[in-house]
């Protein structure tokens, strides 16, 4: 009996140690990161397309460059980047992005980031926003 319940710790401890593992897993710019900036960000901000920021996010080295407004991440403080300030619902200037026609927005059929993109580029930034 007593052993059965050794096993039965052992088997716990190692689930929790495992579901820490993946809460700390590194989030990637190439696989988590940039998908979402490609499908949401990149119709408008390429280097080819005229944008008002001058912010191209055709690469990670774009993205770290910035644009008029600076740089829009601060590796490891999420809450000071101004990308997720200008994904967010109230950006300190100009329009939330991704841009939405006025009308959409009036109609509440505007498409913005889901909460799980905002978490997981928020983790990125976090864990020191790596080129990965």
């Amino acid at each position: 009996m007593m052993r059965r319940a050794g096993i039965v710790l052992l088997v716990c401890a190692v689930g929790v140690i495992g579901a820490r593992a993946q809460e700390k897993k590194d989030v990637s710019f190439k696989n988590d990161i940039f998908p979402v900036i490609k499908s949401r960000c990149l119709p408008c901000h390429s280097e080819d397309n005229f944008n008002p920021s001058d912010l191209s996010l055709d690469s990670y080295e774009d993205l770290m460059q910035g644009g008029k407004n600076g740089a829009p991440i601060v590796a490891g403080k999420a809450a000071e980047s101004m990308l997720l300030k200008k994904l967010g619902e109230k950006p300190p200037f100009g329009d939330r992005m991704p841009l939405n026609k006025k009308e959409v927005i009036k109609e509440g059929k505007a498409k913005y980031l889901s909460e799980a993109e905002m978490k997981k580029i928020a983790e990125w930034i976090n864990q020191g926003a790596k080129n990965n």
